[in-house]
């Protein structure tokens, strides 16, 4: 603002401060954005995050100013507005969206507890089922799709004591069989014998039903000592007693192979909670922004809320622009046009003085070295000519000197014209002296 300009509309002052003012309020709302920003970015207040709030209210401040400033006299005013009303807009959307999240914070914060909340148990969830007792107790490690990522490396398992579990008591169920057939085949053996030794049973049945040791009675006693002697009924059971007995003692550590895996899983499941917890940290700008929009899509009335909010603060930043085109031509205006016309005109005239004068000088210097080189060039033929004429005398002395070592050797004296160099007043030549 010119302040020698404004005291000619001194009416106009108080329009003119009222408009300062507005420039003024929107940047420190910007400030106070971005200090909301950063604060919630970083998660804490400090003094030095004063400084690019600061800074940003600067920058704001002189963009206002700007826009505002170079309204006045502008001829296409409505693509003027629409330009200046563009940029508004987009720095208004930029410093509502820190204040917007800053009002609705304590929804916003709650929102990002829960869904880390709900994240931390999604990742125990899927821990415990893809780290669960088959995995410990199968005999290859085999990770299906929905488990990478989530599988735990543990220094021992219990699938090798379920394995020789296993092993045992399929021995023991297999021995056990066959010790009950033998031994039930050695007691129907030995059964038949005493019936028939007896007297017992019927002759349909296969007895004699005749009492004492006859023949198949004897038959009957051999039958079952041989199938005693060669099937060992006491070793398998005897047998199978220490194959139970290493079950019992197998299944004893099973049971603590497997409460030791479920201790470091447990151990382990919890690590990496407190890691994923740990890597969460404070909660950021891109949390907030995300949590906003999704309780807007959850809430209608935070919905309409958010946007009232936004385009109040929009309308704050267009504020400034806005007064100024519809406040229309002030008196300031018309003279700061008529200023800038007139210093647009000294300045035309000055610098059509300074060309002529430039042009002037240049000139004279030209004139000045076009008189130099003229007097060089004459210089120059002067000497040549002087050059020429030396240059001739020289051989003229040359020819007469010659013309007389001649004439010294020769048939006599030269005539005394020969002696000035010639006769009848021209040069001797050759042929004459002949």
């Amino acid at each position: 603002m010119d302040e020698p300009l404004l005291r000619e509309v001194w009416h106009e002052r108080a329009r003119h401060t009222a408009l300062g003012g507005v420039v003024l309020g929107t940047a420190l709302v910007a400030g106070f954005s971005m200090l909301m920003a950063i604060n919630q970015s970083l998660g804490a207040f400090s003094a030095m995050h004063l400084v690019p709030a600061l800074l940003w209210a600067v920058f704001v401040l002189n963009l206002d100013r700007l826009l505002v400033t170079s309204m006045a006299g502008n001829a296409r005013r409505v693509g003027s507005l629409v330009m200046r009303l563009t940029v508004a807009l987009m720095f208004g959307f930029i410093i509502a969206e820190p204040l917007i999240m800053r009002i609705f914070e304590t929804a916003i914060v709650q929102h990002v507890q829960d869904e880390r909340g709900r994240q931390l148990d999604a990742l125990r969830t899927n821990l415990v089922k893809c780290n669960g007792e088959e995995r410990a107790t199968a005999e290859r490690d085999v990770v299906t799709a929905e488990c990478r990522g989530f599988t735990l490396a543990f220094a021992a398992t219990p699938a090798s004591v379920t394995r020789e579990l296993a092993g045992l008591r399929g021995e023991a169920a297999a021995l056990e069989k066959t010790v009950k057939r033998d031994t039930d085949a050695l007691a129907r053996l030995r059964s038949d014998a005493v019936k028939e030794c007896v007297g017992g049973g019927s002759e349909r049945d296969g007895f004699t039903g005749r009492r004492g040791a006859g023949p198949l009675c004897r038959q009957r006693n051999a039958d079952a000592e041989e199938f005693a002697r060669t099937h060992p009924v006491a070793q398998n059971a005897a047998k199978l007693a220490t194959l139970r007995g290493r079950v019992a003692d197998l299944e004893t550590r099973l049971g603590r192979a497997v409460a030791t895996f479920e201790r470091s899983r447990e151990e382990q499941i919890n690590g990496r909670v407190e890691e994923e917890r740990s890597h969460q940290g404070a909660i950021g700008f891109l949390e907030r922004l995300d949590a906003l929009h999704t309780l807007s899509g959850q809430s209608f009335a935070l919905f309409v809320g958010t946007w009232a909010i936004r385009l109040f603060f929009v309308a704050i930043d267009c504020l400034p622009v806005v007064v100024k085109f519809f406040g229309g031509t002030t008196g300031y205006d018309e003279l700061f046009k008529m200023r800038a016309a007139s210093a647009q005109r000294v300045f035309a005239e000055r610098v059509d003085t300074e060309e002529r004068r430039a042009v002037e000088e240049y000139a004279k210097e030209r004139d000045e070295i076009e008189r130099r080189t003229r007097m060089r060039r004459d210089e120059h033929d002067l000497s040549l000519q002087e050059h020429q004429v030396g240059l001739t005398a020289r051989r003229g002395d040359a020819v007469s000197a010659y013309a007389a070592e001649l004439l010294r050797g020769g048939r006599g004296v030269l005539p005394p014209e020969a002696d000035r160099g010639g006769v009848n007043g021209r040069a001797v030549s050759d042929a004459g002296l002949v």
